[in-house]
C-alpha cells in the first residue's frame, strides 16, 4: 500500500525544486513539507500549507505559489486534481479510479511493511520493570499494553524489537521487603512486633511471608525469631526470597493474563554479581565524573538545570542511579539503533540524569529516549476507586480483567495517551453498545464477516477467506464505498507516524475511524443485492480489503477478532 501522505509530501518538494530550477520560484531553504488529511468537504482529501511558509522567501502571494508548485509537481496517477485555496493551501483530491483499481494490493501485498528492508532497525523496549516488592499495579499494566502495542507496530513496520524487563532485585527496597515479611511472620507466630508505615502492607505480604517462611524451614530447618530482625544478613535473605516469589507471580501475570512475552529479563543482582555495576562506576571515575562531598560521592553533570545526583551514599552503598547507568551501558553495548525506556512520570529527572551520564560516557545518546507514563485511576458508578500499593489497598489487574475483559482493558488503556493521566470507566467498558469503543470496532469486524458468510451461503464465494477478482473496470462509485476505501489507505500512514512519534493511541483512533466507515457502508450498501455481478464482486473485494486492514489493526492493538457478537 502506498503511503499517500508521505508520497505527496515528496512530490510537493519535487514541485518546489522544479519551480526553483525553472526560475518560477526564488531559491531558498526547503523546509519540511507537512501534509495533513483534510477536514471537511470542499478541501480535498489532503492539504499542505507549505506555500504560507514559503511566501516571504518567494516574494509571491501564497495562492500564486500553490499554482506554481502544482504546475511543476510530477504527474502522478494517484492524484485526481489539485486546487489552491486561500490563504495558501494546496488541496489534493485523490484519483478515485486509482484507489478502486488497487484494492487487490491490500490483499496481495504486505500491508504492514512500510520500511525498505535496508532501513530495518533494532529497537529495545524496556517496560514495566516494577520492583518485585508487590504485585503489578494497573499503572504497570497500562504501560505494558502501550509498550507492547508499540512493539507490535514497530515489528509490523519491519523493525527488530527486543522487549526487556529490568528487575530491581537489590538494594533498600528489597531490605524493606525482607523486614516486612519477617515482621508479618513473627506476628503470625504470636509475637508482638511493631509494623512501621514505611514497610510494605497488605494481605499479599501475609501470603508471601507464609511461603518464604515455609521455604526457609525446608531449606535450613529454621524458624523466624525476634532476634533475626537485628541480623541484616537474615533480613536481606528474607527479602531476596520474597522478591523471587513475587517475581514468579509477576512473570505468571505478564505471560498468562497480560499475554505479553519478554525476550530478556535483566536482573540488577546479577549485573552486580557479574561486576557490571562496579565497571560502570569505574568508567565514571575514569572520565573524572565523580567527586566527593560531605561523605558521599556525586556525579558531575555540569548541567545548570539538573542537580548533580548522589552515586554513593555515606554508608558506601550505591544509589539506584549507578546500576541504572550500568543497565543502559549494557544496552548500548548490544548496539540497538533505538533504546526506549518506559518510566513513571515521577522519574523524569532520573531519565534526564541517565541521558546526561550516557553523553558524558561518549554513548550515542540520541538513540536513548525515556517514555513517561502517567498515573491511571478506575471509576465505577461515578466514584473513583482508591488505591495504594504501599498500604496494600489494591484494585488488582486480575480484578479489572475479570470485570471488563482483556480486550476492553487493553483497548481503553492504549486509546489514552500514556503521557496523560487517565481514568478508566468500568461501567462504559462493560457496555455492549456503540458507546464502548472496543465493542464498536469489533462489531464492525463482525459485520464484515457476516457479509462474507452470506456470500458463501448464496454461492457467490466458496470460502469466507477466499479472495475475489477485482474487475478491470471496478464499479465502486457510492460515496460510502469511496469513504471506506480512503480510510483503508490511511493504514501505512498511521504505521509510519507511530514509528516516528511512538504514540500508539493513534492506532486505536484509526481503528474507530475505519469501524465508523464500515458501519456506514454496511447500513447503506447492499453488497449482495446488486443486479450487476461485477458490482457484487467489486463490493466483496472491498469487504475483504476492509477486513484485512481492520483485522490487522486489531492484531496490532492485541485485541481479538470475533466472528459473532
Amino acid at each position: 500500500m502506498l503511503n499517500i501522505k508521505e508520497t505527496l509530501a515528496k512530490d510537493i518538494k519535487e514541485g518546489i525544486r522544479a519551480a526553483i530550477a525553472a526560475g518560477d520560484l526564488s531559491a531558498g531553504d526547503l523546509e519540511e513539507v507537512v501534509v495533513t488529511r483534510s477536514a471537511g468537504e470542499g478541501h480535498g482529501d489532503y492539504s499542505s500549507a507549505v506555500a504560507l511558509a514559503w511566501a516571504k522567501e518567494a516574494g509571491k502571494p501564497p495562492v500564486d505559489i500553490v499554482k506554481v508548485v502544482a504546475g511543476h509537481m510530477p504527474k502522478r496517477e494517484y492524484i485526481g486534481r489539485i486546487t489552491a485555496a486561500k490563504p495558501g493551501f494546496l488541496n489534493v483530491w485523490l484519483n478515485v479510479g486509482w484507489l478502486t483499481a488497487r484494492l487487490d494490493n491490500v490483499l496481495d501485498g504486505d500491508i504492514c511493511q512500510v520500511l525498505p528492508e535496508e532501513d530495518s532497525r533494532q529497537v529495545n523496549l524496556e517496560f514495566i520493570s516494577a520492583n518485585p516488592t508487590g504485585p503489578l499495579t494497573l499503572g504497570n499494566v497500562r504501560t505494558a499494553f502501550s509498550a507492547d502495542t508499540l512493539g507490535r507496530v514497530l515489528e509490523c513496520a519491519g523493525y527488530g524489537v527486543t522487549r526487556e524487563y529490568y528487575i530491581n532485585d537489590y538494594g533498600g527496597q528489597i531490605k524493606r521487603l525482607g523486614e516486612s515479611v519477617m515482621r508479618r511472620a513473627l506476628e503470625e507466630a504470636g509475637a508482638k512486633v511493631e509494623f512501621g508505615e514505611d514497610l510494605y502492607q497488605g494481605d499479599y505480604i501475609k501470603d508471601v511471608s507464609a511461603r518464604v517462611v515455609e521455604k526457609r524451614r525446608e531449606n535450613r530447618g529454621e524458624e523466624v525469631k525476634l532476634d533475626d530482625l537485628e541480623d541484616a544478613g537474615k533480613v536481606e535473605e528474607m527479602g531476596r526470597l520474597a522478591a523471587e516469589f513475587l517475581l514468579m507471580g509477576i512473570k505468571r501475570m505478564v505471560e498468562k493474563e497480560l499475554k505479553i512475552k519478554f525476550d530478556v529479563w535483566t536482573s540488577e543482582r546479577k549485573l552486580r554479581e557479574a561486576g557490571v555495576v562496579d565497571q560502570a562506576m569505574g568508567k565514571l571515575k575514569a572520565k573524572d565524573l565523580v567527586y566527593a562531598k560531605e561523605g558521599a560521592q556525586y556525579l558531575k553533570l555540569d548541567d545548570p538545570e539538573v542537580e548533580d545526583p548522589v552515586l554513593v551514599k555515606g554508608d558506601d552503598e550505591y544509589t539506584y542511579l549507578v546500576p541504572d547507568i550500568a543497565n543502559h551501558l549494557n544496552k548500548f553495548a548490544r548496539e540497538y539503533d533505538k533504546i526506549l525506556t518506559y518510566v513513571g512520570a515521577d522519574h523524569k529527572t532520573h531519565g534526564d540524569r541517565i541521558k546526561l551520564a550516557m553523553g558524558k560516557l561518549d554513548q550515542p545518546v540520541e538513540r536513548l529516549e525515556f517514555m513517561l507514563a502517567q498515573w491511571m485511576g478506575v471509576i465505577r458508578g461515578g466514584e473513583k476507586i482508591k488505591m495504594s500499593k504501599r498500604a496494600g489497598k489494591l484494585y488488582s489487574p486480575t480484578e479489572l480483567l475479570g470485570e471488563i475483559g482483556y480486550d476492553a482493558a487493553r483497548f481503553f488503556m492504549v486509546k489514552q495517551a500514556l503521557s496523560s493521566h487517565m481514568d478508566l470507566d468500568i461501567d462504559l467498558a462493560r457496555e455492549r453498545s456503540e458507546r464502548n469503543p472496543v465493542y464498536y470496532v469489533q462489531y464492525a469486524y463482525v459485520r464484515l464477516q457476516s457479509i462474507l458468510r452470506q456470500a458463501k451461503q448464496r454461492g457467490v464465494i466458496d470460502e469466507v477467506g477466499m479472495k475475489v477478482d477485482l474487475s478491470d473496470n471496478p464499479r465502486l462509485t457510492q460515496t460510502t464505498e469511496l469513504d471506506l476505501i480512503k480510510q483503508l489507505y490511511r493504514f501505512p500512514e498511521e504505521i509510519a507516524d507511530i514509528t516516528k512519534t511512538y504514540e500508539v493511541q493513534g492506532l486505536a483512533y484509526f481503528g474507530q475511524d475505519v469501524a465508523k466507515a464500515v458501519h456506514v457502508f454496511y447500513r447503506h450498501v447492499r453488497v449482495l443485492d446488486a443486479d450487476d455481478e461485477k458490482v457484487v464482486m467489486s463490493r466483496l473485494q472491498l469487504v475483504l480489503a476492509a477486513r484485512a486492514v481492520l483485522g490487522k489493526v486489531l492484531d496490532l492493538l492485541g485485541i481479538s477478532k470475533p466472528d459473532v457478537m
